[in-house]
């Protein structure tokens, strides 16, 4: 999937992702099939057990070549900010920005009020747009990508998916305005598809191979290898052409 906008990365210094929402399901997987191709994961998490149970899981997966690097805390937060951008500078050059939309880590928010829920996913729009300005130079040096990633994760409580849709739409308007303003960066969204959660992260039972979703290599897979034309779009999982042409 080689073009012009090929990153410069590839002979040089490790590369790092960093990923938002690490603690849901979709993040999780994501840093898993990251690890299992060689890569610097920094995933950042609001809830610390749930992030320390992760950790674990993935320290117990054999297949790992890669590094994950933890981070707790909201990503508002210029102390947290200061810390990742440390990170990535100490272990190698951004790559990609994995950017989790309507994913909802432990304890299930689910469980909330509709009000709850709707603030929840703003929430996790809004609040890593501060860490996306300061790695923007990071990813424009290495012309690395951008994923944001529109989950179905909020598809079961909120009333006639109204605050989904609402969440999708400013996903896409945030990825049509990155891709305009930052032409070096391939910046795009991706509908995951409905899957399971991940279930299988507890310390004593760290995931399996064969327990991995497709969804998650596939956000992978952009992150690695998407083509510059794609810059600026929204894909759906489910489109067979753009599942044929991303496997790597």
């Amino acid at each position: 999937m080689a073009d012009s906008q090929a990153p410069a990365y590839q002979d040089s210094a490790q590369p790092v992702v960093l990923i938002t929402r690490v603690g849901s399901w979709i993040g999780a997987e994501a840093a898993v099939h990251f690890l299992k191709r060689g890569v610097t994961v920094i995933g950042v998490g609001s809830n610390p057990d749930r992030i320390s149970e992760l950790t674990s899981a993935l320290a117990k997966m054999s297949h790992n070549t890669g590094k994950f690097i933890s981070c707790v805390g909201v990503l508002t937060s210029p102390e947290l900010q200061d810390q990742i951008v440390e990170h990535i500078k100490s272990e190698g050059q951004l790559i990609a920005f994995v950017h989790n939309v309507g994913a909802y880590e432990p304890p299930n928010v689910q469980a909330s009020e509709p009000i709850e829920q709707w603030e929840a996913l703003q929430r996790s729009l809004l609040e890593a747009l501060p860490m996306a300005h300061r790695v923007r130079a990071l990813l424009r040096k290495q012309k690395g990508r951008v994923v944001n990633v529109a989950s179905d994760d909020a598809l079961t409580e909120l009333p006639n998916h109204v605050a989904l849709v609402a969440i999708k739409t400013a996903v896409n308007m945030l990825t049509a305005e990155l891709a305009l303003v930052e032409p070096s960066i391939t910046s795009l969204a991706v509908h995951p598809g409905i899957r399971l959660p991940f279930a299988s992260t507890s310390a004593s039972h760290p995931p399996s191979t064969d327990q991995l979703q497709p969804a998650g290599e596939l956000i992978v897979n952009l992150a690695l290898n998407a083509k510059h034309s794609m810059s600026g779009q929204f894909f759906m999982y489910s489109e067979p052409d753009f599942l044929k042409s991303n496997k790597s």
